[in-house]
């Protein structure tokens, strides 16, 4: 008796193990032949070439012609090695990103082509269940209008405001909209689609979007600062976001920049958020002409007003104090800050990083640089993609049926 024979759950699971191992390596590498994947993998032939076959009997995968790139470089007779790319349209994923005054989503097929992208602004803060029922809608439309079937939906990733835990996609606090405390999230979005419901805090799908696809790719780590109603934070290090297990955000929005400043709701006093958010910008700068809202303050900034910069004074002050405690504190390669103003980006990082040149050069990588960066709703519903891909491709082709988030 062999070995599969004695041990066929074990058998099982090593075959798929193997099969989301390859798919995995074409999905990354866009296409991929049987002999590459021995090379990558370290499988035998035979069982590679099974896998293969398995993957496009089950219709995840596709051949494609000989890529330019091998042609000019193998320039020879005799048979040439198929390749294979994740079929499109074998199913799709959808990505959001939400806070108090807007949601913006997008579906994605399974090679990563972007299908739809929708964004819908809040005339005020909806409530939780408001806030529910319009991402549930915005996603129903899209797919309607994509006409995707619902059985190829393999899951919806969330970035979600405030603090949230993300191992059960629970919202437990976010002060700016009714109702969001110890919010099942992640459940009542399963219930609607009947498929996996990945949430995380926004700062960290921002953070990601900005290591994987913006300003900051390639670097070995970043901490992110998110500046809309509040500040947000994330710390990415080695490519990975750092976890405390359930949570990965980083509450830099009630870091005390003054210790004798207006007392804040946590407890603390001078917190950088009462300090920097979009509001306060508004008012700061509502002095040198009309500023009801951030698209206002980039009319403003990028006009270069004079009175400007001593408008905004204390909020400058108070980013760069914050900047500087984290860059002494966590050492990133990178911080990033990223807002919804272009121009308001460029001035907090222009302070933070004279300040760094004149100050804190003795503290992490000599390196290591502030970057502006303003704030990407397609980019970053992409990146709540990427949690879906990511947990599909390692937990197999039962993802769809199974317990993840759960309540």
């Amino acid at each position: 008796m062999t070995q599969e024979e004695q041990h066929p759950e074990r058998a099982h699971l090593i075959r798929e193990r193997n099969q989301r191992l390859v798919l995995r390596l074409i999905f990354r590498l866009g296409s991929l032949s049987q002999s590459k994947a021995v090379q990558c993998t370290g499988l035998k032939a035979p069982t590679v070439f099974r896998i293969f076959s398995s993957l496009e009997q089950r219709g995840l995968i596709e051949a494609v012609p000989v890529p330019d790139a091998y042609a000019s470089k193998h320039r020879r007779k005799g048979r040439q090695p198929v390749y294979y790319r994740i079929r499109a349209n074998a199913a799709y994923v959808v990505g959001v990103d939400f806070w108090a005054r807007s949601a913006a989503a997008i579906i994605q097929d399974f090679a990563g082509n972007l299908i739809a992208e929708r964004t819908v602004c809040f005339a005020s803060p909806p409530s939780a269940e408001g806030a529910l029922e319009l991402i549930a809608n915005l996603i129903r439309d899209m797919l309607a209008e994509s006409a995707i079937e619902s059985d190829k939906l393999v899951g919806i990733g969330v970035g979600a405001p405030g603090s949230v835990r993300a191992t059960t996609g629970v919202v437990q606090y976010y002060a700016r909209i009714p109702g969001m405390t110890e919010f099942p999230l992640a459940q009542r979005l399963r219930k609607r689609f009947s498929v996996p419901v990945v949430v995380t805090n926004n700062a960290s799908i921002v953070a990601l979007a900005e290591h994987r696809y913006g300003q900051a790719y390639g670097v070995s780590s970043l901490f992110l600062f998110l500046v809309r109603a509040g500040v947000g934070g994330a710390f990415i290090q080695n490519g990975k976001l750092v976890s405390d297990r359930s949570r990965t955000a980083f509450e830099v929005g009630h870091l005390s920049v003054d210790p004798a400043g207006p007392a804040c709701s946590c407890g603390n006093r001078g917190c950088l958020e009462l300090y920097l958010n979009e509001d306060t910008v508004c008012s700061a700068l509502s002095h040198i002409g009309s500023c009801t809202g951030i698209e206002d303050a980039e009319r403003i900034l990028s006009e270069n007003r004079r009175g400007a910069d001593a408008a905004l004074a204390p909020i400058l002050e108070a980013s760069t104090h914050a900047v500087r405690d984290i860059r002494r504190l966590l050492a990133p390669e990178a911080v990033v800050i990223v807002t919804r103003s272009k121009c308001l980006s460029e001035r907090l990082a222009k302070d933070a990083s004279v300040d760094f040149m004149r100050n804190d050069q003795r503290f992490g990588p000599p390196e290591a640089k502030i970057i502006a960066s303003e704030y990407n709703p397609t980019l970053a519903c992409k990146a709540a993609c990427d949690l879906i891909y990511e947990e599909y491709f390692a937990h197999g082709y039962e993802f769809r049926n199974s317990g993840m988030t759960a309540e």
